[in-house]
């Protein structure tokens, strides 16, 4: 089934996992990707390693409960995709954050791996408090100020959290 947004709010498990088409991909990725992490799966049906990777995918986007979307792209459906993102061997995993690849691996993974994998696309505690302080920037400057320097107590090389405080100074 194609990406469809009502499907995301009718279908729990569409919450975690959508399939995607060429049409889709810049709504349901790209721009999907600035609320949560979205893990793009490029795999195809003739592909071995594609089918025993894709369910290890599924079950962690179920456990995360939308930490992150996984979105399935099939090769065969959407080879202008593939060539544009460079996907020559399946299966090839693709994370975008923020409208933009952060990381990728082609081949199968061992379900630890693929936990490690995932958890290091959750934006960390500086880069929430930050998030928060780059909306409060304008309409509160204490307040951004408070979370610039809270996110730097995590994390003292943070450059968005020194370079946020610095504007507000």
């Amino acid at each position: 089934v194609p990406f469809n947004l009502g499907m995301i709010v009718e279908n729990r498990e569409a919450q975690w996992q959508i399939d995607v088409l060429e049409a889709d991909f810049q709504q349901a990725v790209i721009e999907h990707s600035h609320e949560r992490p979205v893990v793009v799966d490029f795999w195809a049906p003739w592909c071995g390693p594609c089918t025993m990777l894709g369910p290890l995918l599924e079950k962690l986007a179920e456990q995360r409960h939308g930490a992150f979307l996984l979105a399935k792209v099939n090769v065969d459906e959407a080879q202008n995709l593939a060539a544009q993102f460079e996907v020559s061997s399946i299966p090839a995993v693709m994370a975008f954050v923020d409208g933009g690849p952060v990381s990728e691996f082609v081949g199968l993974r061992s379900e630890e791996e693929l936990e490690q994998w995932v958890d290091a696309l959750r934006p960390s505690e500086a880069d929430q408090l930050v998030k928060q302080a780059l909306a409060l920037k304008s309409t509160d400057t204490q307040a951004a100020e408070d979370l610039f320097r809270r996110a730097l107590a995590f994390d003292t090389r943070h450059e968005a959290a020194l370079l946020g405080l610095a504007e507000v100074l």
